[in-house]
């Protein structure tokens, strides 16, 4: 089989999948790319927007953490672990409430914001330069809408670190994904 009709019979593979399958994938393939970009940062699985929510959220507590990026508190424990052990975060109790745990990132971290901010606009710039404007507006919205709706109906969270949440800096509400 040629390459051209093996592209041609995988397009048409695509075109039979549900939306559901479908988005599983795309988040599968931006997920890859974006993690491929991270980890030559020093950065594994998730970590990115762990980091993304701290520098806008420095000393959050942990649970508060997990429940930001959408997954479990089990989950987000292991990977400040690494993080901690990489030195990017530093984790202390809380002065008032030794039950709480908070999460403080590094001068190491905050080096690296600027190098990370790059990589997330690259891929931003990446995912924008498929569609027109009119295009990147839908797509925003659809996507906020399923967004909403599953973290209004409790999801599972995902074990691996799926995140998906808004960055608040300067009136930037783009989205932020990783998977």
């Amino acid at each position: 089989m040629s390459p051209q009709a093996g592209k041609q019979q995988s397009q048409r593979g695509h075109r039979e999948l549900t939306v559901g399958q479908l988005l599983a994938q795309v988040c599968r393939l931006t997920g890859h790319h974006l993690r491929t970009h991270m980890e030559k940062l020093g950065l594994h699985r998730g970590q990115g927007f762990a980091l993304v929510h701290l520098w806008h959220h420095d000393g959050v507590p942990q649970r508060d953490l997990a429940e930001a990026m959408h997954i479990r508190p089990a989950s987000v424990t292991n990977m400040l672990q690494r993080m901690e052990r990489d030195g990017w975060i530093e984790r202390k109790r809380d002065d008032e409430d030794q039950r709480v745990v908070r999460v403080f990132i590094t001068s190491k971290a905050k080096g690296l914001r600027d190098k990370a901010q790059t990589v997330f606009a690259q891929m931003e710039d990446e995912l924008n330069a498929v569609y027109t404007k009119e295009e990147q507006k839908t797509l925003r919205a659809l996507l906020l809408k399923l967004h909403d709706h599953f973290a209004d109906a409790g999801a599972p969270r995902d074990p691996h670190g799926a995140v998906f949440f808004r960055e608040e800096k300067r009136g930037d509400t783009r989205g932020k994904a990783d998977r």
